[in-house]
C-alpha cells in the first residue's frame, strides 16, 4: 500500500475518532447537566460524591475537547498536504508513528529531543522558584 493510501486510511480513522469523541462528549455534557440540575442533598457524603462526579465529568469533557482540537488540526494538516511532515526537520513521520499517534507533528527523533528540552526547561523553572 502506498503512503498516500495509508494516509487516507488514517484520515478515515481520525474522522471516526472525532465522531466517537463528539458523541461521548455530548453524553458527558448531558450527565454533567443532569448532575447540576439535581437537588443537592444536604448530607455531606452525598454532596462530596456529587462534587467528585462533577469534577470527573468536567475533566473528561475538557480532555475530549482537546482531543477534538488535535483531530481537527491533523485533518487541517491533511487538507494543506503537510500531514505526516515533521514540523522541526521537515522529514516524513513514520507511518507506524502516525498510526499510533495520528496527531503527531514531530518524527520520533525530534519528539524525543523536544520532550527532553521541555523537561530541562521545567527543571530550570522549578529551580528558580526555590
Amino acid at each position: 500500500m502506498s503512503r498516500a493510501n495509508d494516509l487516507l486510511k488514517i484520515r478515515g480513522l481520525l474522522q471516526e475518532r472525532r465522531r466517537t469523541t463528539e458523541t461521548a462528549q455530548a453524553g458527558a455534557r448531558r450527565e454533567l447537566a443532569a448532575l447540576k440540575d439535581q437537588e443537592r442533598d444536604p448530607e455531606y457524603e452525598e454532596q462530596a460524591q456529587a462534587e467528585l462526579a462533577d469534577y470527573t465529568l468536567s475533566t473528561l469533557i475538557e480532555a475530549q475537547r482537546r482531543e477534538i482540537m488535535l483531530i481537527d488540526a491533523a485533518l487541517s494538516r491533511m487538507e494543506n498536504d503537510v500531514f505526516g511532515e515533521c514540523v522541526d526537520c521537515g522529514n516524513e513521520i513514520s507511518l507506524d508513528r502516525l498510526e499510533a499517534m495520528p496527531f503527531a507533528i514531530r518524527c520520533e527523533e525530534d519528539a524525543a529531543l523536544h520532550e527532553q528540552e521541555t523537561r530541562e526547561a521545567a527543571r530550570h523553572v522549578g529551580s528558580l522558584s526555590l
